[in-house]
């Protein structure tokens, strides 16, 4: 019975002996995922300021666009006034 008693004892610091490939492959991992949260946050934070910059953009798009047309609609007015004034001077008669 010793004997057997000795041979399990000898088992398990054997069994134990290998534990530490596998607390080294744990550590390795959990450096691993720790890379993996921080290149995400950084991912993160930089689709957050492109999309900013995006909306920057499309912000100041609109606001030339919406100028131009401003401008576009008013020379079409100052155009129209004038083709009616060179309408009126052709339209009138000499008066003799």
């Amino acid at each position: 019975m010793g004997k057997v008693f000795i041979f399990a004892f000898l088992m398990m610091t054997v069994g134990c002996t290998d534990l530490e490939p596998m607390e080294a492959r744990i550590a390795d991992l959990e450096a691993q995922v720790n890379k993996l949260q921080a290149d995400l946050t950084k991912s993160s934070s930089n689709a957050a300021a492109a999309n900013r910059v995006n909306s920057e953009s499309a912000s100041a798009a609109s606001s030339a666009a919406t100028n131009a047309l401003s401008i576009a609609e008013s020379n079409t007015a100052a155009i129209d006034e004038l083709n009616a004034k060179i309408d009126q001077m052709f339209k009138r008669r000499p008066s003799n």
